[in-house]
């Protein structure tokens, strides 16, 4: 004959074990401050001993809240902050749901997703590079009053976001190399519907032309390894000669220095390289990289915090956090060295 299955433990279980009353118990599970340490440690002892699991569903009509965010994304694989992202949010209590979208441009995707998630148990959403052209009145209604943060890409005015300062760092990569003395500096810049490259772009225009300099041959790839590869390529091909090289990112960059090594370009002796992002393994490139770094485990942690800020306070102030990316000079850049040029 088989045994019946035990009962789970319940919250007043809990306090009957820890002699408290169940709105401790309750107090010590939403890590409210207001317990004495003996209380909770009490608690959390009872807790264990019965193997008790909080009732979500009952938790969520106590609180009025789920506990889980929603990250949307319209391409994660240019998404680095996320790993940072589901840390923050599990520290700080919360699961964290993911969606992408398929059309960055795509308002009704949009709205058709938001339309799905509000109807389920979302306290609140992160928004990562949606290129649509809305206003806080507009995210809010699509969100139904739910909070949100948009991370990077354009958010419009009065939108809460967390986004880095693009213009800074592509100025600090180009002055890093007119100050090396380059005066012919070449582009290979990234997919320009998306807002980062765009801007990175035409940083790079308005920095040359502001120092009287004609911007070096330029041409674009789509942020991949094989496109800066061949992009790289295509530049020494042409009869546009240059000593240095901006690139739209690490991973162009990376295809960047094997085509230069392909065509017996010596890096930085030939021509200076430099990055964007500052990627894990950069620094083990061949020469290591200079590159901008992006904090993406600032941008993930403040994300989340100011997310979480406006769940628990809807008063909380509305602005755009701007985090300053930093150069970081490694060994692929050095002093012009002859007026040898590249062409």
């Amino acid at each position: 004959m088989s045994e019946t299955p035990s009962k789970p433990a319940t919250l007043h279980d809990v306090a009957r074990l820890a002699q408290v009353s169940y709105q401790t118990v309750s107090r010590v599970i939403n890590n409210h401050p207001n317990v004495a340490k003996e209380t909770r440690v009490r608690v959390l002892q009872a807790i264990h001993t019965l193997d008790y699991r909080p009732n979500r569903a009952a938790r969520i009509l106590i609180t009025g809240r789920s506990q889980t965010l929603q990250l949307i994304s319209f391409n994660l694989a240019f998404f680095q902050p996320i790993q940072y992202i589901i840390h923050e949010a599990r520290e700080l209590g919360y699961r964290l749901g993911i969606s992408a979208l398929r059309d960055p441009s795509s308002r009704e995707e949009l709205q058709a997703l938001l339309d799905d998630l509000t109807t389920g148990m979302v306290d609140g959403f992160l928004l990562f590079g949606p290129e649509v052209n809305l206003n806080f009145e507009d995210f809010n209604r699509m969100c139904r009053g739910i909070p949100f943060v948009q991370i990077g890409a354009n958010p419009g005015p009065m939108i809460p976001a967390v986004v880095f300062d693009q213009r800074h760092g592509t100025r600090q990569a180009i002055q890093h190399l007119l100050d090396l003395g380059h005066r012919s500096i070449a582009e290979i810049w990234g997919n320009l519907s998306i807002y980062d490259a765009k801007i990175r772009h035409e940083t790079y225009l308005e920095v040359m032309q502001s120092n009287g300099l004609t911007p070096g041959p330029h041409i674009g790839t789509d942020f991949t390894i094989p496109s800066g590869f061949q992009a790289a390529c295509q530049l020494i091909k042409q009869d546009m000669p240059f000593t240095a090289l901006v690139c739209g990112n690490d991973q162009v960059a990376l295809g960047v220095l094997r085509a230069l090594h392909q065509h017996h370009i010596r890096v930085p002796e030939d021509v200076s390289v430099v990055g964007f992002d500052d990627d894990l393994n950069v620094a083990y490139y061949e020469p290591p990289l200079t590159t901008v770094r992006q904090d993406y485990t600032a941008q993930g942690r403040q994300g989340i915090q100011y997310l979480v800020s406006l769940i628990k306070d809807p008063l909380t102030l509305r602005y755009q956090q701007i985090i300053y990316p930093e150069l970081i000079i490694r060994e692929s850049t050095a002093r012009i060295r002859s007026m040898k040029m590249v062409s």
